[in-house]
């Protein structure tokens, strides 16, 4: 409950299970829950929940577990704000929750699907201790063994596991599992080197992420299966709207119009890419077709001068701030430097290890413009993606007001269809006044050995439904 770290998830969501995750698709889909009735007015989200499930300590989960789990979240969860809007828990059955938000909120079970920082169900008597006090039980197919720092994490199966038989198979986060393995090991091998080596040697069978041109030199290993996650994240540049000279909208859209997105790609993520100009992904729910196609990927060094020189532009040094820590990040910001510099703006390179550049870009003053790969931000939805950019701790340091309302207008829309119409009025305005400009879309290579079976690729990697072909 207490983070959001990508590393954590990949292991947690194997062990634990919420009342509501996303689908294949990204739709919220009861896990826990058997479904959700809501009320005429929105306020009430009545939620019975499913019968015989158990934790891994051998209890049935029941509708007290669910309540104190929430309110522990409530006070400890690493996204808090996605239950801001409930101003009561009840228990209305045995197996029966009722959620009473303070207010009509028709996002809201979009972002209680949210797995940035699930909110899972534990035992109740766990869920009265503290962060980092609980026992390590949940309801998923794989339970906890033990974890030895920097070196592994142990799970192995739940053999009283609850699948969801409504599904025929796995969804999303959710569906009906199965646990095939006996055992499941994390390893922890930050160097890429090895962490190859040992798939290589079969001493790991799957490797989440593995450098690009490593997974094409063992596409042609018949021992190896390769694997493409795509789309995994936007690659963004940032503008600092309260800094000259990126203060000013025109020299925003003068960087927009120059940029060559599909250079700036190709170098940054080693081929791994898809131009795509929509703020939500090709074919997702709420991608906004054509809006604002116009202004991507367009490399017009004319037309970006033109826009330099209306601006106002008289060679002020333009910081573009990233890091060395994540790859991409850095390597887009010497080629967006360059692009810059033959429109004749003086763009100077900042590049600082991540947690200094995750301090700078918090200040008002001292950088320009800024690398960001924003992964779990897009895949959540418009809500989560624009949140990031609107109010007072909007990313580029200023808020658009046209923007904020239109955030508002989202989040208290009560259709899908209505949300779709808003979003379309957002992606224009994000092609307006040039905050931040989407450079592309990238993934992850991922590998294992040819004996596993089952395997695909998502947002976390599923260790149920993977068994092992023997020889």
């Amino acid at each position: 409950m207490v983070t959001s770290s990508q590393a954590s998830r990949n292991i947690t969501m194997n062990i634990y299970e919420p009342l509501f995750g996303f689908s294949e698709d990204i739709r919220p889909i009861p896990i826990l829950a058997e479904s959700v009735e809501i009320s005429e007015d929105g306020t009430s989200y009545r939620i019975p929940l499913r019968e015989g499930v158990k934790f891994h300590n051998g209890d049935e989960m029941t509708a007290e577990d669910v309540k104190a789990s929430l309110e522990r979240y409530q006070e400890h969860g690493a996204t808090q704000s996605m239950l801001e809007p409930i101003a009561s828990i009840e228990v209305t059955g045995p197996l029966e929750v009722t959620l009473t938000l303070k207010e009509p909120t028709p996002t809201f079970l979009e972002a209680f699907a949210s797995p940035r920082a699930p909110a899972v169900i534990i035992p109740e008597e766990e869920a009265a201790k503290a962060p980092n006090e609980i026992s390590f039980i949940g309801t998923g197919p794989y339970k906890f063994v033990e974890y030895v720092p920097d070196s592994h994490v142990k799970l192995e199966r739940f053999d009283e596991y609850s699948a969801d038989t409504d599904h025929e198979g796995i969804d999303g986060f959710g569906g009906k599992k199965t646990a095939y393995l006996d055992t499941v090991t994390f390893r922890v091998i930050p160097e890429p080197g090895a962490a190859v080596a040992a798939l290589e040697t079969g001493e790991v069978h799957l490797l989440e992420q593995l450098p690009v041109p490593t997974a094409r030199r063992l596409a042609s290993n018949d021992d190896i299966e390769i694997y493409e996650n795509m789309p995994w994240a936007f690659m963004t540049f940032i503008f600092n709207m309260k800094e000259a000279p990126s203060d000013n909208p025109k020299f925003r859209e003068a960087v927009q119009i120059a940029l060559n997105n599909e250079e700036i790609m190709a170098i940054a993520t080693e081929g791994l890419f898809n131009l795509y100009h929509g703020w939500m992904y090709e074919g997702s729910t709420y991608d906004a077709g054509d809006v604002g196609k116009e202004y991507y990927n367009v490399a017009d060094t004319e037309r970006a001068k033109a826009l330099l020189e209306e601006a106002g532009y008289n060679n002020e040094e333009f910081s573009i701030l990233t890091d060395s820590t994540i790859p991409e990040h850095g390597k887009a910001g010497v080629v967006i430097g360059e692009q810059l510099k033959a429109i004749g703006i003086n763009a100077v390179i900042n590049q600082v290890d991540w947690p200094t550049a995750l301090k700078i870009r918090l200040q008002d003053e001292g950088w320009n413009g800024w690398t960001l790969m924003m992964g779990i931000e897009p895949y959540l939805g418009p809500a989560a993606l624009i949140s990031a950019l609107t109010g007072e701790a909007a990313h580029f340091r200023d808020s658009d007001e046209e923007l904020d309302a239109l955030y508002q207008e989202l989040i208290s829309t009560d259709s899908e269809e209505g949300r779709k119409a808003v979003f379309e009025k957002i992606q224009k305005r994000m092609y307006e006044f040039f905050g931040i400009i989407k450079v592309g879309e990238t993934g992850l290579m991922q590998a294992s050995r040819a004996n596993v079976e089952g395997f695909k690729p998502f947002r976390f990697p599923r260790v149920y439904d993977v068994w092992l072909e023997q020889n």
